[in-house]
């Protein structure tokens, strides 16, 4: 297996934990936005529209979903099953965390618009060197071309922030009427991808110290100090359920 994905993307990251966490093998290739997009077109087949990261590649099966994904990983390998009984308990949870991290993404690009440190790092390294000052033009274009691609620019600010709050309110609920009893507490009453997604949502708040690897100046551009204080609790649970459950 192969999974094509951004080193930096908590959709990508969905993805590795599931598959890691099912101890399935698969080589993780870094996607270059623009440059590697006539390849993942190929592969994938979709000639229009919007092409996205994270894509497995099985065989001749091509996954371009993280829910596929982690639901192939679920079928291979062993550790934990992830998405436990026939009754669709996770999939409220995809909606939910999808909701949160298209919310937080927009704040994110946002910040990152502001910070040049940030937009530099949007560029790969090396071309860092050469570009120079110029690597932060680059950098923002980029940036500009996501918040566009995704219709982040379709709402106020405000009102994704609003979004993301919601749903983390909506996640401290489901945390407290829980009948888990595990340490972690999960949102099942044992833990499955629906851990896994809710936890990405809170990678807007405060970056997870593994799994995602960000610059210093993007780490930042993640953060919301005033989130992350009023929500220190769900932060505390992500990061417990990372140091049980997911590999650095």
């Amino acid at each position: 297996m192969q999974l094509i994905g951004l080193p930096y993307s908590p959709w990508s990251e969905r993805a590795r934990f599931a598959l890691d966490v099912r101890h399935v093998a698969y080589t993780f290739r870094s996607y270059q936005p623009l440059l590697g997009e006539p390849r993942l077109r190929l592969l994938t087949g979709k000639w229009r529209g919007h092409v996205t990261v994270p894509v497995l590649r099985d065989g001749k099966l091509v996954l371009s979903d993280s829910g596929a994904i982690a639901r192939h990983a679920d079928e291979h390998g062993d550790g934990p099953r992830l998405f436990p009984g026939p009754g669709g308990e996770v999939a409220p949870f995809e909606a939910l965390a999808d909701r949160g991290l298209a919310a937080g993404r927009a704040l994110s690009l946002a910040r990152m618009l502001d910070d040049d440190a940030a937009l530099a790092e949007m560029v790969p390294r090396a071309l860092r060197k050469v570009l120079g000052p110029l690597a932060v033009g680059i950098g923002k274009a980029g940036v500009r071309r996501t918040f566009r691609k995704y219709g982040c620019d379709a709402r106020p600010l405000a009102e994704h922030r609003a979004e993301l709050e919601s749903v983390l309110e909506a996640l401290r609920a489901a945390l407290a009427r829980s009948a888990s009893q595990d340490e972690p507490r999960t949102l099942l009453p044992a833990f499955s991808y629906a851990d896994i997604t809710m936890a990405q949502a809170l990678a807007f708040v405060e970056p997870p110290s593994t799994g995602l690897r960000l610059g210093r100046a993007s780490r930042r551009a993640f953060s919301d100090p005033e989130l992350r204080a009023r929500y220190a609790d769900l932060v505390a649970w992500r990061d417990a359920l990372y140091a049980r459950w997911r590999s650095a």
